[in-house]
């Protein structure tokens, strides 16, 4: 059975799919630039925040087969954890540079010392604390597909 679309429907039914095409765009991600091949020194890129938490972004973009990465530098003081448990759909690399750091992921937790590296899975429950008695510095690469 045909249902014929009338005039009446139509003009009902086209605005609407306009509204939400709009909605669409307006909360679509911004563009990601595409990288450069650089070097990221150190002493340029300085850490923002206070001595429970600071941090600094060494890159955001695309490679050139499209693939978004982002990479991150945080230093937590004692005892400070990142952020409470979450999970998301990127995957995450972890590198622990100094200090030690307890890793959680789907409840079971792990310490992770100086040198340590530690991946987080897609959508897998997580979070991180500083374990230790002196500052912890770790590198986040987040795996962002789909640019």
């Amino acid at each position: 059975m045909t249902k014929t679309i009338s005039r009446r429907d139509l003009s009902l039914l086209v605005p609407a799919l306009a509204a939400a095409a709009a909605a669409r765009a307006q909360n679509a991600p911004a563009p990601v630039a595409d990288l450069d091949t650089k070097v990221y020194h150190d002493k340029q890129i300085p850490y923002t925040g206070d001595d429970k938490k600071m941090g600094r972004r060494f890159f955001d973009g695309k490679t050139h087969t499209g693939y978004h990465i982002e990479m991150h530098s945080t230093i937590l003081g004692p005892g400070i954890q990142t952020h409470a448990p979450h999970k998301h759909e990127h995957e995450e690399i972890v590198i622990v540079m100094d200090g030690t750091m307890e890793m959680t992921n789907e409840g079971k937790s792990e310490i992770a010392e100086s040198g340590s590296v530690v991946y987080f899975g897609s959508n897998q429950m997580h979070s991180s604390r500083n374990a230790g008695t002196v500052p912890c510095r770790y590198y986040v690469l987040e795996l962002r597909a789909g640019a």
